[in-house]
């Protein structure tokens, strides 16, 4: 049994949505497939290598498995994956894996979990890896379409966007960096946190043309966080200059940028579209 389910952008509201306040997110047309074919024992192949469950090499289709054992003992199964989405780049190409392998597993051993199901599992997943986590990726991969989260309010929201890929760098770490900030400087930071809800909430609205002003507000609040970085910060003031608008989306430290594609892009840069279908079976 095949399933793929999509990545994701967060357009607004990075970090913040951890602590309670808003994020605009939009499912894109980048899938990662999975296929499930029963077997007597657990055998996980993809661009990152062939394994058993391990959960260094592997770890959110591992802990899927883990997951869904706990509803099904079962001998095994061969999971393979395919994806269209950068790894470790902000576009939820874990939390993608992790709903099409669940989705994927459900169809192949007729287990009946429910769209609500798959996201609750696949939110599991996410703190059993990360630590902590808004649900956000999980939410979008499963239900595909743009939302305000965690309000769960859908928006019509349909954008060419352009997305320059930066480096890799781990989400877990820079959800700590945060929360270690927090720690320290907890008012300050929960300001920093009403600003970035408050910019969400005006971009909700889709007022395409005000989305460059919120761009570059929203950017200087993450790097008010710390998940920016000097590189990071000259490159935004290089394409600026050569009249693109950019912030990070996602954990920052790397990952991707992303503008508003309006004719012309950076050298480098994809081009993505918002409001992707969520999580599917491709066979029957």
């Amino acid at each position: 049994m095949i399933a793929s389910a999509p990545g994701k952008i967060i357009l607004f509201g990075e970090h913040a949505v951890v602590y309670s306040r808003h994020a605009l997110v939009s499912a894109i047309n980048l899938r990662c497939r999975v296929e499930v074919k029963k077997s007597d024992g657990f055998r996980i192949i993809s661009p990152l290598g062939v394994t058993t469950l391990d959960f260094k090499v592997h770890p959110y289709v591992s802990h899927s498995i883990k997951r869904f054992c706990e509803l099904k003992e079962i001998k095994g199964a061969e999971i393979r994956i395919e994806s269209d989405i950068p790894i470790a780049s902000g576009l939820g190409s874990s939390s993608a894996v992790t709903v099409a392998t669940i989705k994927a597993m459900n169809e192949e051993f007729n287990i009946g979990l429910s769209e609500e199901d798959v996201f609750e599992m696949a939110r599991k997943v996410e703190i059993d890896v990360q630590g902590r986590g808004s649900g956000i990726d999980p939410f979008i991969s499963t239900f595909g379409g743009s939302w305000i989260f965690p309000k769960r309010k859908k928006v019509d929201l349909c954008l060419d966007l352009f997305v320059l890929k930066l480096w890799e760098r781990s989400t877990k770490e820079m959800v700590e960096k945060v929360a270690l900030l927090r720690q320290r400087y907890g008012e300050i930071v929960e300001r920093i946190f009403d600003a970035i809800d408050c910019i969400t909430l005006r971009a909700s609205e889709c007022r395409i043309e005000e989305f460059d002003e919120l761009i570059k507000m929203n950017q200087s609040l993450l790097r008010a966080l710390g998940v920016s970085s000097q590189q990071i910060d000259e490159l935004v003031a290089r394409l600026e200059k050569e009249g693109f608008i950019v912030k990070i989306t996602g954990a920052g430290g790397g990952g991707c940028l992303y503008g508003v594609f309006r004719g012309k892009k950076p050298q480098g840069s994809f081009l993505v579209r918002t409001n992707a279908e969520g999580v599917k079976i491709e066979d029957s």
